[in-house]
């Protein structure tokens, strides 16, 4: 019986179909010549003695060493890569169509037989994987299409498909274990091509299919276009983020190439990259589109050893329209998507009502506490200041009742404020609210908590809402936008997650409502440390993603 073998392949965009062009230039992997004749590009590593032989004073030879490869196979008019070992750093981000993996193996799967899966929340860089011990549909692991995009799944092959492939993972490469000899891989190659060319995914799991990527080069250019602009004006809707799991158990830092020495950084900021660029000597807003390709995002380690490299255009979070096309259109990890206008418009038309038009007093205080304490609640007269207090029983995680709380009627009013537009920000203002609301209405203790607290600050403070479980959540976001734009002024997913909050609330029986008030604040970028030396892991970068 043949041996299974794995491969992880990468389908080149027509663009990129020769090795020079699909690798990064500054590689350092060794071109070679396979039997077939495929280009092949060999990376290696001499064995070494591994930093804990020394540091626990081991006398005994420990030696480690590092292997892998890329080779490139012509089929079906495509060429496709073939990585082995944590090489796939090596292609440049642009080469390789991005949903290929996913697609073929939402294609080639059965429904009701995933076992593994990678979700992608846009509005917030949130990445979950989830992990049944039995095979189940996609309803089974949660997935919300509304407001999730999928990275990566994995589950057992269609019958029709048993001959090419045993099981296969898609992400933005495809992994499968096969049994064909060398010989018959191009075929092989082709065969999951023409499975990669299908719609079996449209109807297979329409869940999945709300977010579609954009693959049209007229309208990526225009895209791409509006990026630049974006970043040339720094527009605060502009993110920018690690692009794939991180183990934040493990220390790191991130540092920035592309236009000189770079300092380190304690977090992911676009900040930070603009100060690295005014730095090097180079003009915010001059930077082109090879310029965000071409710049780079490290992850460093505690060791200073560069974990990860990604390029700045695959670590940017952007949302956008066109004038000449319908739809929303969001940049993550790469890939452009579209979402279309049907979906839209039931969105707005639910939100719509949520938005109350109340004139707010525009924000001039530097921070979001001196708004809270020094704007609304003086605008509010017999409201409270609760920002950064605790309703949390002892020893749990502190929950924030809100930020600024009134009575007004019969109801507590639970007043919850963001500076800014950011989506992530956003998610977790609206989630802020739910939360609250969820261990107010749950918890006596809790309850007692919050009338300890407003009485503390106000003597006088009526609390008879609080014992008769009559609540309301407001949320009030300060943004330099048109507050006559309403939910338009939000992003696309920070749109859904409220959404989402509204609906559990009103679930509960809590009005919610939100709300828009004016910035007056200019922001400014506070000054980093000098980076050390740094050098790479072996194999280092982005490895088989």
């Amino acid at each position: 019986m043949a041996k299974a073998r794995s491969f992880s392949i990468y389908l080149l965009k027509s663009d990129f179909a020769s090795p020079d062009r699909a690798l990064k230039s500054d590689h350092v992997l060794k071109e070679v010549t396979a039997a077939d004749g495929w280009p092949t590009f060999l990376a290696s590593r001499d064995l070494n003695a591994p930093w804990w032989q020394y540091y626990f004073g081991i006398t005994d030879a420990v030696r480690q060493g590092f292997a892998g490869a890329i080779v490139f196979v012509e089929a079906s008019g495509r060429t496709f890569a073939l990585t082995f070992g944590h090489t796939a750093h090596n292609l440049r981000d642009e080469a390789y169509e991005y949903d290929f993996g996913l697609r073929t193996t939402l294609n080639a799967v059965e429904p009701g037989e995933i076992r593994n899966t990678d979700e992608l929340d846009p509005s917030t860089s949130r990445r979950r994987r989830t992990q049944l011990p039995e095979h189940a549909d996609l309803t089974y692991f949660d997935f919300d299409g509304d407001s999730s995009v999928l990275r990566s799944l994995t589950g057992a092959i269609r019958p029709e498909y048993r001959a090419l492939f045993s099981h296969a993972t898609g992400a933005s490469n495809l992994r499968v274990s096969a049994k064909q000899p060398r010989a018959e891989l191009p075929a092989l190659l082709g065969s999951i091509y023409e499975v990669y060319r299908k719609t079996t995914y449209t109807t297979a799991f329409p869940d999945a299919n709300n977010i579609q990527p954009v693959r049209d080069p007229s309208v990526l250019d225009k895209l791409n276009d509006q990026l630049l602009e974006s970043v040339a004006t720094r527009d605060e809707a502009l993110v920018l983020t690690i692009p794939e799991l991180v183990s934040f158990q493990d220390d790191f830092e991130v540092s920035f190439a592309g236009v000189g020495r770079s300092e380190l950084y304690s977090d992911v900021s676009l900040d930070g990259y603009f100060g690295y660029v005014t730095a090097g000597g180079a003009v915010v807003a001059e930077l082109s589109l090879d310029d965000l390709r071409r710049h780079k995002l490290n992850v460093v380690d505690a060791n200073q050893v560069t974990r990860a490299t990604y390029s700045i255009y695959r670590s940017l979070v952007f949302e956008t329209t066109l004038e000449d096309l319908d739809g929303t259109f969001h940049l993550s990890e790469g890939t452009w998507y579209r979402v279309a206008d049907d979906y839209l418009a039931t969105l707005t038309e639910y939100l719509e009502p949520v938005f109350a038009a109340v004139q707010l007093p525009a924000r001039t205080a530097a921070s979001e506490y001196a708004y809270n304490d020094g704007q609304l609640v003086p605008h509010w007269p017999g409201s409270v200041l609760l920002d950064t207090s605790n309703t949390s029983p002892e020893g749990q995680t502190a929950v924030e009742p809100c930020d600024v709380a009134r009575v007004e009627g019969n109801d507590l009013v639970l007043t919850h404020v963001k500076l800014g537009v950011k989506a992530s920000d956003l998610s977790h203002l609206f989630n802020q609210g739910v939360t609250s609301i969820e261990l107010l209405s749950g918890d006596g203790a809790a309850r007692e908590r919050l009338k300890k607290l407003v009485r503390q600050r106000d003597a006088e403070f009526d609390v008879t809402p609080i014992d008769e479980l009559s609540f309301r959540v407001e949320y009030v976001i300060v943004t330099k936008k048109d507050a006559g734009l309403g939910p338009a002024a939000l992003p696309l997913f920070s749109r859904i997650s409220l959404r989402r909050a509204h609906r559990t609330l009103t679930n509960m029986r809590v009005p919610v409502r939100a709300m828009l008030a004016g910035d007056e604040v200019e922001v400014t970028t506070k000054a980093k440390r000098r980076k050390p030396r740094t050098r790479s892991a072996p194999g280092g970068g982005d490895g088989d993603r």
